[in-house]
């Protein structure tokens, strides 16, 4: 079973269905998939990752964030050390520098359904 997340649109499914709308990226950048090589400004690059830690408590990124490990094979353009994480309450839309962004009620259903892949597409 597996989590998919669209650079483009923002969109997370499970299994084919959808289930919530997020967005990955800052400025210019987010959802901007011609933006993926570009650090700190684009989303998280298309390709596999293992969710592989869950942060209870983040010092920048707050609670619940998921870690991600990319596979191997992705190409990651220098960039590194992403997570799933929530938005800014200061200033919503604002939270990623190419990390996914979801509510928190998203990031608890991805880590309790035990799936831990996660493809990010176009």
């Amino acid at each position: 079973m597996t989590w998919t997340y669209s650079q483009s649109t923002g969109i997370l499914k499970h299994n084919g269905q959808f289930v919530a709308k997020g967005y990955a990226g800052k400025g210019i950048g987010t959802n901007n998939t011609k933006m993926e090589n570009v650090p700190n400004i684009g989303p998280i690059p298309r390709g596999q990752y293992t969710l592989i830690e869950l942060i209870q408590s983040h010092p920048t990124t707050g609670k619940y964030s998921i870690r991600l490990l990319p596979a191997s094979n992705n190409k990651m353009y220098g960039r590194s050390g992403f997570l799933i994480h929530g938005d800014s309450r200061k200033s919503p839309g604002t939270a990623s520098s190419g990390c996914i962004i979801l509510k928190l009620v998203y990031r608890k259903q991805m880590w309790e359904s035990n799936d831990r892949q996660l493809q990010v597409i176009e």
